[in-house]
């Protein structure tokens, strides 16, 4: 595979990396390796917990994970959509860079040769490694990559995307199959039939058991809840809180967001029982921003291109390079070290999740593995200063690069455009012409990207 050599100061760091291996404060961070939870939801939006100013619906224990942990404001997912999400989030590297552009791709996804995946490098510290919920870095009719390659322990792994109440035979189409997806029936109330468990809190109880068998050895569980993804379907216990939404697919979101938020209350219950809280460091983050209701199953009668959840105001929703695309909800808890709550203004990606896990670890990535991530560890201990660096979300003819507070934009429908984000976090003033210099050099970094990264995996049909 051919790897970019771009002269900034992030790709330089991943060429020290892959001669040293990234920093570590590891040593610094505790001396035992902590356990690890990675809650990663499926399309909830920056400004749907109540931490991030969401008023939808109360989220208390996403809420608890902030008001005693570190809540980042500039969090990012490193791209607008499922799959390629996934696919930065497990391999640490700019997803265009295995030809990984958009979701069609995600039927021919390979990790470099060599290059472990994020479970693997954890495996190899010593953690045991846990995956509940959506893996979505394979397709079924191909299956490349089954999770069960990478993870010691699999349960309800979905693909894309699963139904939240099992049918006739009890089984739900999308988890476990070989469907790539749900029934897409949005609408559905439930339960049908007594005893049918919603699938978030079947996703709940198989997290909560993993953890309860987990004993002395660290474990690392990627708690990926399909919530609250497509399709849209809700508790009727919880239509009492849900009497003041009036959509009835921003009504069905928000019970879908109320039984993640439940979730994370039991996972917390019972890493407390176990005596694990202290010694267990979690993190909570979104995929990407929110949906439109575009998509297939919706009742005819539905509006389309309703918003589900919030952005709290920040132009764009998944699928978009603007902010409300691409910045999620992100947050980290680790009660042995965080002693107080704290906000952190640092520009992150879901990138920077690869060193600064293996670094808390007290491990490092393989020799040679490249990655383009920060390893964030020092935040963790202080408010320090991350190194200047340019973020990079590319889908070939759309995508983003961010410089300081600058934040250059391009897609067919919009064209290109240029963002102060800390005077306009809502990009709606093109500053282009009055920085001609910065646009043009963001625009040059991209082409430079362009020409050495290789085609998408999965060849486009010419429009």
């Amino acid at each position: 595979m051919k790897f970019p050599n771009i002269s900034h100061i992030l790709l330089l760091t991943s060429v020290v990396w892959i001669l040293t291996g990234p920093p570590t404060l590891s040593a610094q961070v505790s001396p035992t390796q902590p356990n690890i939870i990675l809650i990663f939801v499926d399309d909830m939006g920056y400004g749907d917990p109540g931490c991030y100013g969401g008023q939808l619906v109360p989220t208390p224990n996403i809420d608890a994970l902030a008001a005693s942990g570190l809540r980042f404001t500039q969090g990012y997912s490193i791209s607008p959509v499922c799959g390629p999400s996934r696919v930065g989030l497990l391999s640490g590297l700019q997803p265009s860079r295995m030809g990984v552009y958009w979701n069609p791709d995600m039927g021919a996804v390979r990790m470099p040769e060599g290059h472990p995946t994020l479970p693997e490098a954890l495996r190899s510290a010593g953690y045991t490694t846990g995956l509940v919920g959506k893996w979505n870095l394979n397709n079924p009719s191909w299956n490349p990559m089954p999770a069960r390659n990478y993870f010691n322990y699999c349960e309800a792994v979905m693909v894309w995307e699963g139904d939240y109440w099992p049918d006739e035979q009890g089984r739900y189409k999308g988890v476990d199959d070989r469907n790539y997806g749900s029934s897409k029936q949005s609408g559905l109330w439930g339960p049908n039939r007594a005893g049918d468990e919603y699938l978030t809190d079947r996703l709940s109880r198989h997290a909560c058991e993993f953890i309860a068998e987990q004993k002395d050895n660290p474990f690392f569980l990627m708690f990926a809840y399909n919530a609250p993804h497509s399709p849209l379907q809700g508790k009727r216990a919880h239509l009492n809180q849900l009497k003041h939404i009036q959509s009835e697919a921003l009504k069905l979101y928000a019970s879908m967001v109320i039984a993640v938020d439940e979730g994370v209350g039991r996972v917390l219950k019972t890493l407390e029982a176990e005596g694990l809280r202290e010694k267990t460091l979690i993190l909570f983050i979104s995929d990407n921003g929110p949906a439109l209701t575009r998509f297939k199953g919706m009742p005819p009668s539905w509006p389309r291109g309703e918003l589900l959840g919030s952005t709290a105001g920040l132009r764009g929703n998944k699928g978009t390079f603007y902010e409300g695309g691409i910045r999620v909800p992100f947050i980290l808890n680790r009660p042995a070290v965080l002693t107080e709550p704290r906000v952190n203004h640092s520009p992150i990606t879901t990138l920077d999740l690869y060193p600064t896990l293996c670094a808390v670890a007290g491990t490092k990535p393989r020799p040679h593995t490249q990655l383009d991530g920060l390893d964030l560890s020092p935040l963790i201990l202080e408010q320090a200063h991350l190194p200047d660096r340019r973020l990079l979300w590319f889908s070939g003819d759309s995508g983003a690069v961010r410089d300081g507070n600058w934040k250059f934009y391009f897609s067919p429908k919009d064209g290109a455009s240029l963002f102060k984000l800390d005077q306009d976090p809502g990009e709606t003033n093109d500053r282009s012409a009055e920085a001609p210099e910065m646009a043009a050099q963001l625009a040059a970094y991209i082409e430079d990207w362009r020409e050495q990264i290789p085609p998408p995996v999965t060849p486009r049909k010419p429009r």
